[in-house]
């Protein structure tokens, strides 16, 4: 039983502007479909990205690189049988064949919908978004596809699964400022629509757009917002530079879960940060890991040589390869059959920087992308219990690792099981202040402390928490059925 918008807390935040009482409201979302440890989220996707749509009242508008999924169009549709607003941006490359029965959906459902040769050109480099706008309030994003394949894996000939899709994520986001910011640049894309003048924007033909720091409405979290591409002549305000940013800037942890890494400029940021005792992990995709343009060999201390059996240099920035002397530990994802690792996302320090954009100078300087920046200590904690166990899996011991187990046992007096214990860790961590204090009906105090100490990692942890005695121990007991 989860809110459908979002659970976050930034009480720090609060504390900073002279706020005596937090306020608690639910302004970040985060789920994967993959395994992960607390308070990371696993969920069904599809399900959260329809969920979504079926809440807009008045607008819905969507750029999405690649749709194939029936359930996700057939949603769209019925958005605008009750009157909703829905308009779907698309990449060229992916508008028949797989895709041919979702657009068909739109098309019977007289859903509006353009792709990036609606300026009249052959498209752009790639239209690679995936992003949902829903009324003006909520911004979705993240690495995920909404297809077949990026969600739950692939199908045999028979309509069987063989795998269990590419490992992605999404982030949805209470914003009404982030919202806006993504409204223009959507409208840029848009332009008059289907039928209109060519004077939609894609790519290079956009105008360019700095980064931006706005904040979610209720909890005051930070987010810098940043579109994409940048002209390939202009290395000062660009996504790759303000990556570089990010990473200097670190002063504990850089973990990367990237497809692709291959911006020289971002590894030997990296690099230098490494030798200054930072903690740098890092995992990729199979598809990606070894190719001689790619970071990752670097990153290992690995030299490869292109065909020519030349060193790479940086196609973008002519940055000459780097081999680190001092090798991180990086890791390839161990994934089913043809599934991907697909996430783009970095942890540094507890900042989350996530969106639809790879670690390469063509996201920077030629595709359409977005990356948002997410600071807030409770999201970074989420994408570490993903991290965590992915990192684990794709070690050599990769047998002995599970998601994260937990041991039954008594706290204050109360007995639990260990599927209890993991039921708790869960609400705890993901649980609204209403959920807790008048669903649960536990003690406000304690619900207020709960939120306040997250991430709450062991019952331990929980039973130090002011106010969270035998009551409120067995209140969170009582309330496991309807979680």
């Amino acid at each position: 039983m989860k809110s459908p918008i979002g659970l976050a807390l930034a009480t720090s935040t609060f504390l900073a502007l002279g706020l005596s009482t937090p306020v608690f409201a639910d302004d970040v979302e985060v789920y994967f479909n993959h395994p992960v440890n607390t308070p990371a989220v696993q969920a069904n996707l599809e399900t959260k990205i329809v969920d979504l749509i079926d809440s807009a009242n008045s607008t819905l508008h969507m750029a999405v690189y690649d749709l194939d999924l029936a359930g996700i169009a057939t949603a769209m549709v019925n958005a605008k049988n009750r009157g909703v607003d829905v308009k779907f941006i698309t990449d060229e490359d992916n508008v028949g064949e797989e895709n041919a029965e979702a657009l068909s959906i739109l098309d019977n459902g007289d859903v509006p919908w353009i792709d990036d040769t609606a300026n009249g050109s052959a498209g752009s480099k790639i239209q690679h978004n995936k992003f949902i706008i829903v009324d003006d309030a909520t911004v979705l994003t993240g690495s995920t596809n909404f297809t077949q394949s990026g969600i739950h894996g692939d199908l045999n000939s028979n309509g069987e699964l063989i795998s269990s899709g590419n490992d992605n994520h999404i982030v949805i986001i209470q914003s009404s400022q982030l919202a806006a910011v993504f409204s223009q640049q959507f409208d840029i894309m848009w332009g008059d629509g289907p039928g209109g003048a060519t004077d939609s924007l894609f790519g290079l033909g956009k105008p360019d757009h700095q980064i931006e720091t706005i904040y979610t409405d209720n909890d005051n979290i930070r987010i810098d917002v940043q579109f994409t591409p940048q002209s390939p002549t202009v290395y000062s305000g660009s996504s790759l530079e303000n990556l570089i940013n990010y990473v200097n800037a670190a002063t504990s942890r850089i973990y990367l879960a990237q497809f692709v890494i291959s911006a020289q400029d971002i590894a030997d940021a990296m690099e230098l940060r490494h030798d200054a005792g930072v903690d740098v992990k890092g995992i990729g995709d199979s598809s990606f890991f070894y190719r001689y343009f790619s970071e990752f060999q670097d990153m290992r201390g690995v030299a490869e040589l292109n065909n020519n059996g030349e060193y790479e240099t940086d196609s973008f920035t002519g940055t000459v390869n780097n081999i680190w002397e001092n090798p991180a530990d990086v890791r390839v994802a161990n994934m089913d059959g043809g599934d991907k690792w697909h996430h783009k996302y970095f942890l540094i320090d507890n900042i989350v920087i996530t969106g639809s954009h790879n670690a390469s100078g063509a996201a920077s300087f030629g595709n359409d992308e977005n990356i948002v920046v997410i600071h807030d200590h409770q999201t970074a904690a989420e994408f570490q219990g993903h991290f965590d166990l992915a990192f684990c899996l794709a070690g050599s011991n990769s047998s002995s690792c599970q998601p994260q187990l937990f041991e039954g046992g008594t706290w204050e007096g109360v007995t639990f099981t260990g599927a209890e214990v993991t039921t708790v860790m869960d609400m705890v961590n993901n649980a609204s202040l209403t959920q807790l204090d008048i669903d649960a009906a536990m003690n406000k105090r304690a619900a207020e402390n709960i939120i306040a100490n997250r991430p709450i990692t062991s019952m331990d942890q929980l039973a130090a928490v002011p106010y969270v005695g035998g009551a409120a121990m067995q209140d969170l007991k009582d309330f496991i059925p309807s979680w």
